[in-house]
């Protein structure tokens, strides 16, 4: 099939950026308030008012720690995140901004291109319906 590398079409890999400043502004911030989230937890402490803060939303703050879960328990490896600093993406970073990008526009298909080998279909389903959940939450301006 032209233009399937890998299980891939090729507007998958582009809806999967290596750079923070190649991600839309929501992304890029639903980025920071996932390493925002992890770090929080991590350290014992409760991540819900900093990326209520990030996001300028408790319910989507909510909505984003829903899907951290699912990809906490569906995930085959630990999820790995960069430094809330960090301008460069962590290779899942990178799949959640595309995983991000495909709920964002309703496109089931290409999630599950991206997904397909490492989620069963179960956690692919469950997430793709948190993460379009949370991106009809995004305000029109973001």
């Amino acid at each position: 099939m032209e233009g399937l590398i890998m299980g891939y079409w090729w507007q998958d890999l582009l809806d999967q950026p290596a750079e923070l400043g190649s991600a839309s502004l929501i992304e890029a911030k639903l980025v920071v308030a996932l390493r925002i989230a992890v770090f929080a937890h991590k350290a014992g402490t409760n991540p819900a008012p900093h990326v209520a803060a990030r996001l300028g939303s408790l319910a989507l703050s909510n909505q984003l720690s829903l899907v951290v879960e699912a990809i906490g328990q569906a995930w085959p490896e630990p999820f790995c995140v960069s430094r809330p600093c960090c301008g460069r993406l962590s290779p899942d970073e990178s799949m959640f901004v595309g995983m991000v990008r495909s709920a964002m526009r309703g496109n089931r298909a290409s999630f599950d291109r991206q997904t397909r080998e490492m989620l069963p279909e179960d956690a692919r389903t469950l997430i793709y319906n948190l993460m379009w959940q949370m991106a009809r939450m995004v305000p029109a301006e973001a």
